[in-house]
């Protein structure tokens, strides 16, 4: 390694100490994809998911696409590319191997060997040190697939990272997709059918093509996902087709492939610690580190509870991603620091049956305990500390009623028919003779598009 990053890391060790992080919640049972408690060690989830509090800003998408899908395609030359910080002065022993899933991601029953080509686990050796930062931290980076590692088949697949060559010492999976160009999906963007819903949801009709691909029987062998901004949490599956052509399937319905349209999401931008952008209003600085106070929100809801009506946000967002970098000075995301980030929403009264949280992709779309906002009778206002990288962030508000049910943004956010999304339609094949899904079609749309 570089002499002057080996000095340069031996300095940070010795005046600097890691930031206190928020405490771990205690370890649960089994719960629902976004309401699961995030730091348990050892408790594999086949979904996005961080097993260590010392594990940050988790990056995982098509190479030189930081915002786009991890979808790739068999035997293509595209590669997903990883990128995450351990919050530690020293390099970690870290390797990773991957798990084939049936479309609704349980574990797939094939032998490794049956759908990985070459080793079935590898290291990740490419890392390097946080520069001139107050936060110590080491940046891992995987580019995968390649000569080490490459799946052979189709499908839904699970990246586990784990330490110590101990599969059971997990840092960190994530979802990603395998796909052929087997079938063709063409989408259409809709408004909704049903009156009440036609200024708030936006619909998604397709139709799936097989003409030249052998299906003996649709409705058993093919199944379909249909995601909005890339989210699982809230994808609409199970569906059947509603006519059968010949050789095309027919998903037109009227009220099945309804998504509230939400709002353009919230932002701020910590790119310069020097000076207020647009949504921060103060930065102090103390022992713990840097503190960013974001200007307070307000409900974004089409009618507030005096009757006054809130206008869509218009403004081009990242549909709940976040991008890593400074403006003040350097070029990689290596001099990014962490800062605390206080959220603030003021409200007359708490919400009396459930809990707000941040949410997006920097909460990896779940409803974690270090993002929850806690009510201050005193300043009537809901309050969050969130310890995140340097960078642009898009975020919002949900409400996780009591009792498991969806979670619910459009009391905070309000829904727009013109809000911009993007759709994905994943269609999955399962012959009779088969053992696993392969997903034959994949497709996508955006809704100004």
């Amino acid at each position: 390694m570089n002499l002057f990053f080996r000095f340069a890391a031996l300095v940070c060790l010795f005046y600097l100490m890691p930031l206190p992080l928020p405490a771990q919640a205690q370890t649960g049972e089994a719960w629902p994809d976004s309401t699961y408690n995030y730091y348990v060690p050892d408790l594999l989830q086949f979904h996005d998911a961080v097993y260590s509090p010392d594990v940050k800003t988790v990056i995982f998408a098509p190479k030189n696409r930081p915002l786009a899908a991890p979808v790739i395609a068999l035997n293509g030359q595209d590669q997903l590319e990883l990128i995450f910080d351990v919050l530690d002065s020293n390099v970690q022993n870290l390797s990773y191997t991957i798990q084939l899933c049936n479309w609704d991601w349980r574990p797939s029953v094939l032998d490794p060997f049956d759908f990985i080509d070459g080793f079935t686990r590898d290291d990740i050796t490419t890392y390097r040190y946080a520069f001139n930062t107050f936060q110590s931290y080491v940046q891992y980076r995987l580019l995968f697939p390649n000569n080490s590692m490459r799946p052979t088949k189709s499908g839904n697949y699970l990246l586990k990272v784990y330490a110590n060559d101990n599969p059971d010492d997990l840092l960190l999976t994530r979802r990603f997709m395998v796909a052929e160009n087997q079938l063709t999906v063409v989408p259409a963007l809709l408004t909704s059918g049903i009156a009440q819903y036609f200024n708030t949801h936006q619909r998604i009709n397709f139709t799936v093509g097989y003409n030249g691909f052998q299906v003996n029987n649709a409705l058993e062998e093919i199944k379909v996902a249909v995601l909005q901004n890339n989210r699982w949490d809230n994808a609409i599956t199970g569906l059947e087709p509603v006519f059968l052509r010949r050789n095309e399937l027919v998903y037109n319905y009227i009220d099945q492939t309804l998504f509230e349209a939400g709002n353009e999401f919230r932002f701020f931008d910590t790119r310069t610690l020097r000076m207020n952008t647009e949504r921060v209003r103060n930065i102090t600085r103390d022992s713990t580190g840097c503190h960013v106070y974001l200007a307070p929100d307000a409900p974004r809801s089409s009618q507030l509870d005096d009757g006054r009506f809130m206008v869509r946000l218009n403004y081009t967002d990242m549909n709940g991603k976040f991008q890593i970098g400074i403006t003040d000075w350097g070029f990689t995301n290596l001099d990014a620091d962490y800062t605390w980030v206080h959220f603030e929403l003021p409200m007359d009264k708490p919400i009396p049956d459930g809990n707000i949280y941040i949410f997006g992709a920097l909460s990896d779309w779940n409803t974690l305990p270090q993002f929850q906002m806690h009510y201050n009778p005193k300043n009537k206002s809901y309050k969050g500390v969130a310890y995140l990288k340097q960078g642009l962030y898009d975020y919002q508000y949900v409400i996780r009623r009591d009792g498991g049910a969806p979670l619910d943004s459009s009391l905070l956010e309000g829904n727009f028919i013109n809000t911009e999304n993007d759709y994905s339609i994943l269609v999955y094949f399962h012959a009779f003779n088969s053992r696993y899904d392969r997903l034959v079609g994949y497709s996508y749309i955006n809704s100004r598009k």
